[in-house]
């Protein structure tokens, strides 16, 4: 899947092989074609530079805005000095494949924005931070440069002294541009280049026909649904909410993805030439399987509880008395629609056991032998990138776990549960089921408060896998700036002790410390 910085390279080189490519001789219609389009990249540059942000622009970016506009008027200047005004046919060449990317950077960055221009990932509130918005003003001031040279190859054999002006001009404002802003933004956050695409909330089965070195791709890309539907329950942005019975599913499946993923690392580390790797690949699937007790321990804690809104998950009920159905009695539990996020979890497992099993597998088949160290290797392209492409998991279930206590607070009010140890006193013989008590309701957050952890200790062996391998992750400094947003939202970042004992634990603590008042006998006050 492309990133922010990918799409970046992919301009930049486009217009560096614009600028070598094009002839000296070009006649007035072909120029003034060419210097179109390059207006076009340019005015895409700007509008993607001024609308992108919400707050007021810094000098550095007002400056290159300016520059870039000046330099789209001196482009349109030499066009009309051409004899060719129309601009002659339009070309398919590397100035377009330089405004496809370019506004392909706009689309990415939009993606993560709703129709009310709202967020609808984590990763949209990096964007508005200073050191995000230097790294865009510096790469469009590259961009500037390379466009520069474009320029000035258009000006190169221009025998009317006012249209090479006019071109000397653009390059001359595309320059000064380019050198402010990549002076002005020393402080650019590198870790904005894996800024990845917003996918919308939509499972994409997996197939037997996948392509096996395809897997780990698919498996980030399920990732990124997942992160999105953390992002949307945290903040009740989809009116499809998470029921009981897709936490308890979800939880289910994310166990049964880390426990794969612990299985693959295995099976590399089997028969390993370097001792300290084999040793590193076991350590990771320990911490693994430690994250998939955590989320086995959520689900387990879904077991006595239903949620009435959707009782797909529920204990074995009996079968309805002939005095019930005689009576016509029976009632037919409601078939409710899976969460999107629900089936994205099992597409996940399906594509670890993939790579691990091979293409035919299922979950719901027994598993087989798995394939061979060579081929997982091959088709993850080595240990680095496939301890990379799995840190996906716990980073996106990361977020999961965030979200999943407001899932659990919204469905409250529905939640009932037939748990003797929390049945009421007075309760009716016939009735098997009852509000669900509080402090069930606490284990059920306190249990994914444990897979946080366990989730956190997982992402960080998978990239200590990565580092021992000479594997760049830069999608972790990208995640870890999201998780710190995403921490201090909840109230996460301050600790207790800062804070101090609210009011009311005050006031019970001066209670108890306060010693007790002997009163003489016989008086009332």
């Amino acid at each position: 899947m492309v990133t922010l910085g990918e799409l970046y390279d992919i301009a930049g080189e486009h217009l560096r092989a614009a600028a070598e490519a094009f002839p000296s001789f070009a006649d007035p219609a072909y120029r003034s074609a060419a210097a179109e389009q390059l207006e076009q990249v340019i005015g895409r540059m700007r509008g993607r530079h001024e609308a992108g942000w919400e707050e007021a622009q810094s000098p550095v970016e007002a400056d290159l805005a300016a520059q870039l506009g000046r330099a789209c008027g001196a482009l349109r200047t030499a066009r009309r000095l051409l004899s060719a005004e129309d601009g002659g046919m339009p070309l398919s060449n590397e100035l377009t494949g330089a405004g496809q990317a370019v506004a392909a950077v706009r689309d990415l960055v939009e993606s993560h924005r709703g129709p009310d221009r709202g967020p609808v990932t984590a990763y949209a509130y990096l964007l508005g931070t200073r050191a995000a918005r230097a790294y865009v003003t510096r790469r469009t001031a590259e961009l500037a440069w390379e466009a520069g040279r474009v320029a000035h190859a258009l000006s190169s054999g221009v025998r009317d002294p006012g249209v090479e002006a006019a071109f000397t001009e653009a390059r001359s404002c595309l320059d000064q541009g380019s050198v402010f802003g990549r002076t002005g933004t020393r402080e650019a956050d590198e870790g904005i280049a894996a800024f990845p695409l917003a996918l919308p909330v939509e499972p994409v089965q997996a197939s037997p026909s996948d392509p096996a070195h395809e897997v780990t791709a698919r498996l980030g890309e399920d990732c990124e649904r997942l992160g999105r539907v953390a992002f949307e329950t945290l903040h009740d942005r989809s009116d499809h909410r998470l029921s009981g019975s897709d936490l308890q599913q979800m939880s289910r499946w994310a166990a049964m993805a880390r426990l794969l993923s612990g299985r693959v690392l295995l099976r590399i580390a089997e028969d390993h030439q370097d001792a300290a790797v084999a040793s590193a690949l076991k350590e990771t699937a320990g911490a693994l399987r430690g994250s998939a007790q955590a989320w086995q321990q959520a689900a387990t804690a879904w077991h006595r509880v239903v949620d009435l809104a959707d009782p797909r998950a529920h204990p074995r009920l009996p079968p309805p008395s002939y005095e019930i159905v005689r009576q016509g009695k029976v009632v037919r539990l409601p078939r409710i629609t899976p969460h999107p996020g629900a089936v994205v979890s099992h597409t996940a497992v399906v594509r670890v056991g993939q790579l691990l099993f091979g293409a035919p597998w299922q979950p719901e088949e027994r598993p087989g032998e798995p394939r061979s160290r060579s081929a997982l290797l091959a088709d993850a392209r080595g240990e680095g990138r496939l301890a990379a492409a799995l840190y996906r998991l716990p980073a996106s279930g990361w977020q999961l776990a965030v979200a999943a206590p407001l899932a659990v607070r919204r469905a409250q009010g529905a939640l009932v549960t037939d748990s003797v140890d929390h049945c009421p006193q007075r309760l009716p013989g016939e009735m098997r089921f009852h509000p669900v008590h509080p402090r069930q309701v606490e284990n059920l957050i306190g249990a994914y408060a444990q897979v946080m952890t366990a989730e956190q200790a997982a992402a960080g062996a998978l990239l200590n896998l990565a580092k021992r391998a000479r594997t760049d992750v830069p999608r972790a400094l990208l995640d870890a700036g999201a998780h710190r947003l995403l921490a201090e939202q909840q109230g996460w970042a301050q600790q207790r002790q800062q804070n101090g004992p609210t009011a009311r634990q005050r006031r019970v603590e001066a209670k108890r410390m306060q010693p007790p008042v002997r009163r003489a006998r016989g008086n009332r006050w």
